[in-house]
């Protein structure tokens, strides 16, 4: 049997993803992983106090809730991918692991610099959002792109083998209007 997961990237409107979006030039400047399609809970790497942008690290994000409440104009792309069940349950696993020592774990701001400048750089226990993607899609046998995960962004899992984009608009809209099972966007493909 087949399950779904979701992988949101999403422009929040803040001062360091309109800093971002200068040198990226992309619609969508930060990249979250959902296991299933309520998407109550989305995980990534951002700022873990909603005041201090420099206090980051491994974060659970929810539509409504957090950064998104505040930033509600939030505009997002979804993207769903099928998986086996095998792939899901490595992936789980794979966040779990985040989750038990996600004290341990930082924003990779220096490698957000060398991600930019298009070099490959890994820090132990340190990512940034699609970093964070690339690595759990690739610790369960899901990161097919000919590309280091130290320089994923955002907008290459839009590139990943069987990736369906299934919504875009206002990631606060998302949630409330498809809580349990989200629909594939008519002209989205």
């Amino acid at each position: 049997m087949n399950k779904d997961i979701y992988i949101v990237i999403s422009q929040t409107g803040t001062k360091f993803s309109r800093f971002l979006h200068i040198f990226n030039r992309t619609p969508y400047n930060h990249a979250s992983i959902a296991l299933d399609g309520g998407m109550d809970t989305l995980y990534s790497f951002g700022r873990q106090c909603l005041w201090l942008p420099i206090a980051s690290g491994f974060v659970r994000e929810a539509p409504g809730r957090g950064i998104y409440r505040r930033y509600k104009d939030t505009q997002c792309a979804v993207y769903r991918v099928t998986v086996s069940d095998s792939q899901h349950a490595r992936l789980a696993e794979a966040i779990r692991r985040f989750e038990e020592e996600e004290w341990a774990y930082r924003y990779n701001f220096l490698g957000l610099l060398t991600m930019m400048a298009g070099i490959p750089f890994r820090r132990r226990h340190h990512f940034v959002c699609s970093q964070f993607v690339a690595y759990v899609l690739y610790q369960s046998g899901l990161w097919g792109l000919d590309k280091d995960i130290s320089l994923a962004r955002p907008q290459d899992f839009a590139a990943l083998p069987g990736v369906q984009l299934v919504y875009q608009g206002r990631l606060n809209d998302c949630k409330m209007a498809q809580p349990r099972r989200l629909k594939i966007v008519h002209g989205a493909a």
